[in-house]
């Protein structure tokens, strides 16, 4: 007798069904919004799109090479311009998750090529103060990963205005696609050489493919195809406890670094978007998508208590945002955010590990972006959560709030 199902977590990001996994159709109005809009090119990932364009600045005619960064980052956003060949300068972010445009300018040298500005978490910033360093021949890169989607005046979904030279989008933040990312630049200024883009290898296609095909049976109604794939794996791993292993690596003498924790693999950084992949990207409602993701949103933001120690870092959006998270700076987050995602809170983190490079920054640069690290959570807002999946997160952190404090 089989133990009795138990209901899986909520995820932390979109999980689509066993339908739009296998036979998902592109929409008409994704294909005009993705592929028929103006220099738009389609990648493996977020980081592939961002080693091409460290590639073309660094290896242009320019003999510039340094690229200043925000000192708060995933390390995947980092690692590919460093493979690309350009030396990283760090400047300030705030603990409200604002730039430091004085302290950012101060830092322009005669080496600077480029400026990267994450947009964080899908709320934009006016990067009016930056168009000078565009005249002096700066790149400036826009990091849309955490968001690809705005709403335009008539509310519709549209890719964000252009601020800079190039746009970097990572699509499996929103839709439910498992990898994928994109590329835009401005038809003026640095040129993008042609890219070829092959397929990933078949080899990392089927592990891809099998790992999201478990986590949409994990969410799935479908019991059955969820034993038998089980079933499958269990007989998949005896077979292979059956043949001899190699003795496990020891564990390592010193701690990983933050960027190896993020991989970099370059041959998928030149690979393309995966046919699949691509399908489950082009037939996602992006409609319906956004206006769930601010409906969550609305909800945390009217129920969340507030205290000394739980500090919500945008309360409202503005008539355009598509907001991946809901985030909050929660003081000794790393004491609770466990314990809340057991409950059944969809959370996660970014900027927990830090690219080893901002060891190099100045102390008050490296200070914030080091607070940040320890204090911010990111709560799921994602259009496959309802209603009753934000109420318990509110309940849960209501609880903690009136058991503990957060203080």
């Amino acid at each position: 007798m089989s133990a009795a199902f138990k209901p899986p977590l909520p995820p932390t990001h979109p999980v689509p069904s066993l339908r739009e996994f296998l036979c998902a159709h592109p929409r008409k109005d994704s294909e005009v919004l993705l592929e028929n809009a103006p220099r738009v090119n389609l990648t493996y990932n977020a980081r592939g799109a961002l080693f091409e364009i460290g590639h073309a600045l660094r290896h242009g005619s320019d003999a510039r090479d340094e690229v200043l960064l925000p000192a708060f980052h995933c390390p995947s956003g980092v690692t590919p311009l460093l493979e690309a060949g350009l030396r990283p300068v760090f400047y300030r972010v705030r603990p409200d998750l604002t730039l430091d445009f004085d302290d950012l300018l101060t830092k322009v040298g005669p080496r600077t090529r480029a400026v990267l500005v994450i947009h964080y978490f899908g709320f934009v910033f006016d990067l009016a103060n930056l168009q000078a360093l565009r005249a002096q021949g700066i790149a400036v890169v826009e990091d849309w990963s955490h968001s690809f989607l705005c709403l335009d005046h008539a509310g519709r979904p549209a890719l964000p205005a252009m601020q800079g030279d190039f746009q970097v989008f990572s699509f499996w933040k929103l839709a439910p696609c498992g990898v994928g990312g994109g590329l835009r630049q401005q038809t003026e200024g640095v040129g993008l050489p042609a890219w070829p883009r092959p397929m990933p290898s078949w080899q990392e296609r089927v592990v891809r493919f099998k790992r999201e095909l478990e986590e949409v049976l994990d969410h799935s109604p479908h019991h059955r195809c969820r034993r038998a794939f089980q079933a499958l794996e269990g007989w998949r791993t005896r077979s292979k406890r059956s043949v001899p292993e190699l003795a496990a690596p020891s564990e390592p003498s010193t701690p990983l670094r933050g960027e190896d924790r993020y991989g970099f693999d370059p041959q998928l950084a030149r690979a393309g978007m995966p046919s699949g992949v691509r399908q489950r990207l082009l037939g996602t409602d992006f409609e319906a998508l956004v206006h769930r993701r601010r409906e969550n949103y609305a909800l945390y933001a009217e129920g969340l208590p507030e205290s000394d120690g739980l500090q919500p870092l945008h309360q409202t959006l503005d008539a355009s945002c598509c907001p991946w998270v809901f985030p909050v700076r929660v003081m000794h987050r790393d004491r609770f955010d466990r314990g809340w995602r057991s409950q059944g809170v969809a959370l996660h983190t970014f900027g927990i590990w830090l690219h080893s490079a901002l060891q190099e920054a100045d102390a008050a640069t490296r200070a914030d972006a080091e607070l940040l690290a320890s204090e911010l959570l990111c709560l799921s807002v994602h259009q496959g959560l309802g209603r009753e999946d934000i109420e318990r997160g509110i309940a849960v952190i209501g609880a903690h709030k009136e058991q503990r404090g957060c203080a």
